[in-house]
């Protein structure tokens, strides 16, 4: 046995070494810790300094700015009192003076010697407004270095940064465009410029809180409405009071966000302090309490090694008395560190034998009540088989599977495929001596599953087999179960997309691929409930199910909750009749007959679904917004939609910027033939797309949601030509202004009111002419704003009237003054039957409403509305809309009659 290497250094000796190097180890990293945390708390301490320093050099900047734009305002103005400036002297002043009395730390020397002018030549400044000697460029630059010292400090992300610049950056284009905004002769370039570089940040400012809701405080959210509503700024009628307002509050709400961030960041590092604090104070009480702690232990292992030496000696005299002196044979400075390794490393040897031992034990123990339980307790039928074929032994579970039939008897139990299966794994088995496992039938009254397992094992020198059988029908089930999940949709029984899909690989697509959808469905989830709609949905299946019976290759499926796809092999576009004679157009359900509306988009298949689907989308998507039954997909309606987006993406800029323009048709008195009113209509000249069709753009902007603002922007224009005609004399020509069902707004209704208060007279000029009142119809909340209106006095008007039943039921629920009859009825395909003509008439007359024909053409249609007693009419026999000019030149030939 070899001799330890510090079998000659006392073992106390290196133990109290080891120990002295541990306790100094345990010091310097402790006092490290507690001095890292230490400046980590006097960086905290540093910043906090810097940011309140920064927030009194914004605050004097901020005020002094305020301070310039209202003397500049007051001078324009005229002003001859100091109203506006005074406040914001005083404040400037105050900053100013908590500035003076702050450190300078976070500057280098020659910033510190610009501030310091600055501060103390601040009350020159404010005296003699020289405020081009503020050194603006140098307050910037520091309170950016100071704000994103306490950010970064504060572990602020990337984002944090881009909103500090972009409130900055507005901060420093107002100090910049001061003399733009606020000069009396107002530069309309210059001006314009300004304000949409403003506008641009608050765009940015309003994309950066709503990707981060984070950053989304009060006052940045104020910033950004001050901002964005800055832009009606951009008007070359707007006052200088009103620049001086939305200026000021548009930079009082910057300097209010940037104090907001300083405020948190500032939060932010005193909870840092504090923090940091902590830990020092922790770190160097827990060094010192494990310090003393080792000390201890240092000194119960001193007196433990004592005690034990002393028993030792104690227990040699005990058995031999004639070892004394007994210090000589066990000194104080050794332990017999050798002796003691050896007789260590023997009892080591010594318990590993017995433990292997005791370990292969039980693990015989363990696999042979673990072959028991698996043969005779488990779920598996088991069964042992020689190589004669015979069963030599069987577990319970193996008889109620088969009871005690041989290995024939139970092979006959099983389908033909499966015998065959059987009886060739066995011959595997035994040949190859490997095992086998497949999934076999098992007849009877329920077709059950049967995971089968044959392994060999070999006993002695004969060979014998383990047949085991586990019973998978749940198994097999509940994976059926899963994929009709997967593949079906659960109320029609039909494909869901996924199953479709894998449908339509596994077949050579040559055909037809639709979409279908059926308008209804919304409406009868919201009037009865979702079951009553699926059983809608589940009923038109069925009848197309029964009809697509005479076509052999066909798919068909729910793509959505109001929409089917269906693929039929062998359909072309000039099949179209015989497709929509599949859709059933009424349905029993419930015992209640529901009519069934359908638009459906189809397309000759490609190679791909996805591509079907595409192009099946674009044209359901067309027949949508043209409100046709059935479109099929062509290269026309692709660039239609794309010339729709490319309006839809110019339309805001459009209303923005006021490019659309209106024109007015005349309104006559039929018998009289004066010229009482006009239509306003809108027009768009695009310097691209060239003129865009009024019913595009305004189909469009419903669509998009901007018929609202299109909206606002042409009363605004109708009130203003009724407002210049007021002392001319075409004072007394109304004028009709068109209101979509999608704008019957709040907002209407308050510029309405706000309207009649600068011009009493205006409701007896302008009338709001009602546009889809079918959908009017189904809103409480747009009926109770006509009141309004009504209630208002102006006069309204239905459009189209006649093209549908909603237009007689608006009549009984809306205060109508006027009928307007759909030019269907005047020059088109229902001209010649003048029964509704004269119905229409007799029931203005019996209501006492005012009946107006549009589209009045020619000279026969003229004389038939007359004659059927209509009032009023418009149409290119008396003129096309014209601009107002041309309008005024018009009615001033005419002489205010077309007679």
């Amino acid at each position: 046995m070899g001799k330890p290497h510090f079998a000659k250094i006392p073992y106390r000796t290196y133990t109290m070494i080891l120990a002295i190097a541990c306790l100094i180890g345990v010091l310097l990293f402790g006092l490290g810790t507690s001095f890292y945390w230490h400046e980590k708390n006097e960086a905290v301490d540093r910043t906090i300094t810097n940011i309140n320093q920064a927030t009194d050099l914004a605050g004097a900047e901020s005020y002094l700015v305020l301070y310039q734009a209202a003397t500049m305002y007051e001078e324009s103005s005229e002003q001859t009192t100091s109203f506006l400036s005074t406040p914001y002297q005083e404040r400037a002043v105050q900053y100013n003076e908590r500035l003076r009395e702050g450190e300078d730390s976070g500057m280098n020397e020659r910033e510190r010697e610009i501030l310091h002018a600055f501060s103390s030549n601040f009350d020159q400044i404010l005296e003699e407004k020289n405020f081009d000697e503020a050194p603006v460029d140098v307050i910037e630059s520091i309170n950016r270095r100071w704000l994103y010292q306490a950010l970064e400090q504060t572990n602020q992300p990337n984002i944090a940064y881009e909103l500090t610049d972009a409130i900055m950056r507005i901060q420093m284009i107002f100090m910049r465009s001061t003399d733009i905004l606020l000069d009396e002769k107002l530069n309309e370039e210059r001006f314009v410029n300004a304000v949409n570089l403003i506008v641009n940040e608050a765009e940015l400012i309003q994309e950066i809180v709503e990707a981060n809701p984070a950053l989304q405080t009060k006052a940045v959210t104020d910033l950004v409405e001050s901002g964005l509503s800055f832009s009606r700024m951009a008007d070359r009628e707007v006052t200088l009071e009103a620049r001086y307002v939305n200026a000021t509050n548009v930079y009082e709400d910057a300097y209010t966000a940037l104090r907001s961030i300083r405020s948190l960041a500032e939060t932010q590092l005193l909870e840092e302090r504090t923090r940091y604090s902590t830990l020092a104070t922790s770190s160097f009480i827990f060094t010192v309490l494990l310090s003393f702690a080792l000390i201890g232990l240092l000194y119960y292992t001193r007196n433990r090694y004592n005690h034990d030496l002393a028993h030792l000696k104690a227990r040699a005299l005990a058995i031999d008395p004639r070892l004394e002196p007994i210090d000589v044979m066990f000194p104080e400075s050794h332990d017999f560190r050798g002796i003691e390794d050896e007789l260590r490393e023997i009892a080591v040897s010594v318990h590993s034998t017995v433990h292997e031992l005791e370990t292969q034990s039980q693990d015989l123990v363990r696999y042979h009540e673990r072959w028991s339980s698996l043969f005779s307790e488990t779920g598996l039928a088991i069964a042992l088989m020689d190589d004669s074929y015979n069963l030599i032994e069987r577990n319970e579970m193996f008889r109620q599977f088969f009871g005690e039939r041989n290995l024939y008897e139970i092979n006959q139990l099983f389908t033909d495929t499966g015998r065959r299966l059987f009886e060739q794994a066995i011959e595997g088995v035994r040949d190859q001596v490997t095992s086998a496992q497949f999934i076999l039938h098992l007849k009877g009254e329920h077709v059950r599953y049967l995971n089968v397992k044959i392994t060999p094992l070999k006993r002695g020198e004969m060979m014998t087999y383990y047949l085991i059988f586990e019973d998978e029908t749940d198994r097999v089930e509940r994976e059926r179960k899963v994929d009709r999940l997967v593949r079906f949709d659960l109320a029609t029984d039909l494909y869901n997309e996924y199953g479709f899909i894998q449908a339509w690989e596994q077949q050579e697509i040559d055909g037809s691929f639709v979409l279908i959808r059926l308008h209804d469905y919304h409406h009868l989830v919201d009037w009865y409930d979702p079951v009553y709609a699926d059983m809608m949905m589940t009923e038109f299946a069925r009848h197309v199910e029964d009809r697509l019976g005479k076509y052999a290759q066909h798919l068909f499926g729910r793509y959505r909750d109001d929409t089917f796809m269906l693929y039929v092999k062998g359909f072309t576009a000039e099949d179209e009749h015989e497709l929509m004679e599949l859709f059933p157009t009424e349905l029993i359900i419930n015992q209640k007959r529901q009519n069934v509306h359908i638009q459906i988009g189809a397309t000759e298949t490609s190679s791909t679904y996805n591509d079907c689907l595409f192009e099946a989308m674009k044209a359901l998507q067309h027949a949508k917004e043209t409100r046709t039954p059935s479109v099929w997909y062509d290269s026309k309606i692709l660039a239609q939609m794309q010339w729709a987006a490319q309006i839809e993406q110019a339309l805001p800029d459009a209303i923005r910027k006021r490019d659309l323009t209106v024109v007015y048709q005349p309104q006559v008195e039929l018998k009289s033939g004066r010229i009482v009113g006009a239509e306003v209509l809108a027009r768009w000249h695009h310097p691209e797309l060239g003129t865009v069709p009024p019913n595009e753009f305004i189909r469009i902007a419903e669509r998009s949601d901007q018929i609202l603002w299109l909206s606002h922007h042409i009363l605004d224009m109708t009130i203003k030509q009724l407002v210049s005609w007021r002392d001319t004399p075409f004072a007394d020509i109304s004028l009709s202004f068109n209101l979509s069902a999608h704008s019957v707004d709040p907002s209407i209704v308050t510029k309405l009111q706000e309207s009649i208060e600068a011009y009493p007279w205006l409701p007896d000029l302008l009338k709001i002419e009602l546009t889809e009142s079918s959908d009017i119809m189904s809103y409480a909340s747009e009926l109770e704003r006509l009141e309004d209106i009504a209630d208002l006095g102006f006069c309204l008007s239905i459009d189209d009237f006649g093209t549908g039943y909603a237009s007689f039921e608006a009549i009984w629920h809306l205060p109508i003054q006027e009928v307007k009859i759909d030019r269907m009825y005047v020059s088109g395909k229902a001209k010649e039957s003048t029964s509704f003509l004269r119905a229409v008439s007799r029931f203005a007359n019996e209501q006492c409403l005012t009946s107006l024909a549009e589209g009045i053409e020619t000279e026969e249609d003229l004389d038939r509305v007359i004659r059927e007693g209509v009032a009023l009419g418009q149409g290119y026999y008396f003129s096309p809309a014209l601009d107002s000019a041309t309008f005024e030149t018009w009615v001033t030939e005419k002489g205010r009659s077309v007679t």
